[in-house]
């Protein structure tokens, strides 16, 4: 276990010990697929039992940890009280249909056991399809993802409404040096920070730091990375089969910060994840 689930457990036995009782009503809780049992458990130790005690959001299209969590072995009892949020108000159809196809053929859960789906989903903006452009080498790819800025910004969209994620740190800062030598301003969105829309640059973000963020524009850049190699690291199928759907989810979650346009790149080989062009 991670030091985080020892803090956590460590936190619900001396609750549980002390008899203790907080002052607390209730409790919200966002992006619940990402957290694991033990902090479930302790949410449930913190606040007592009764009418909107707990409020839990959460979708498993959108799991990018290895954290799977039944809520009513935690003691939180969701079945006959749970609801489908059907709509999307901030993503394109377009951009919708085509993350949602990323993560055809896998199976998802509904937070307690069940399976989900995305039957019924949509959204109520309509938009131009994802842009899909492969190169025969970074070089080329960094040239035209200078370009694509530059035309944009000379049109009067400002960069600080555009953000391009990229699968790793490392290269992240290579799609930053590149566009930093054809004279594109960037600013990074660190994870120990708030992004501040208040400086000029395009946004640059690792895929996992992007959750939780929306930008007029995102591209996904350097798509050969995914999945991530980390996924072939291991001889069993099925740990491999849920590397793959976590890394399909990650890549469904940085499309769908997009509001209006989706452009996505690699060099090379086109990636497997994207399906054949």
């Amino acid at each position: 276990y991670s030091e985080p689930d020892d803090a956590m457990r460590d936190a619900r036995k001396l609750l549980e010990s002390s008899g203790e009782k907080l002052p607390y009503r209730s409790i919200v809780v966002d992006e619940a697929q990402d957290l694991g049992p033990l902090a479930f458990k302790l949410i449930r130790r913190m606040v007592p039992e009764g009418n909107n005690d707990i409020f839990i959001v959460g979708d498993a299209h959108q799991r990018i940890y290895k954290r799977r969590t039944v809520l009513s072995r935690c003691g939180i009892e969701v079945r006959g009280r749970s609801r489908k949020l059907r709509i999307n108000y901030r993503t394109t159809e377009e951009t919708k249909k085509w993350a949602v196809a990323l993560l055809e053929g896998r199976d998802f859960d509904d937070l307690d056991g069940g399976r989900d789906s995305q039957k019924g989903y949509r959204s109520l903006l309509r938009g131009q399809p994802p842009r899909l452009e492969g190169f025969p080498s970074f070089e080329d790819e960094a040239s035209f993802l200078a370009a694509y800025l530059n035309e944009l910004q000379a049109s009067g969209e400002p960069l600080r409404n555009i953000c391009l994620v990229a699968r790793t740190n490392s290269l992240l800062e290579q799609y930053r040096s590149a566009l930093k030598a054809k004279g594109i301003g960037t600013v990074i969105v660190r994870a120990d920070a708030p992004e501040d829309r208040r400086q000029d640059g395009v946004r640059l973000a690792t895929m996992h730091r992007v959750k939780g963020l929306e930008f007029d524009r995102m591209i996904i850049a350097g798509a050969g990375a995914l999945p991530h190699r980390s996924v072939h690291e291991t001889d069993d199928p099925a740990e491999t089969g849920e590397r793959d759907t976590m890394e399909r989810s990650l890549a469904y979650v940085a499309a769908t910060r997009a509001r209006t346009h989706l452009l996505v790149t690699w060099n090379g080989e086109r990636p497997e994840v994207l399906g054949k062009g």
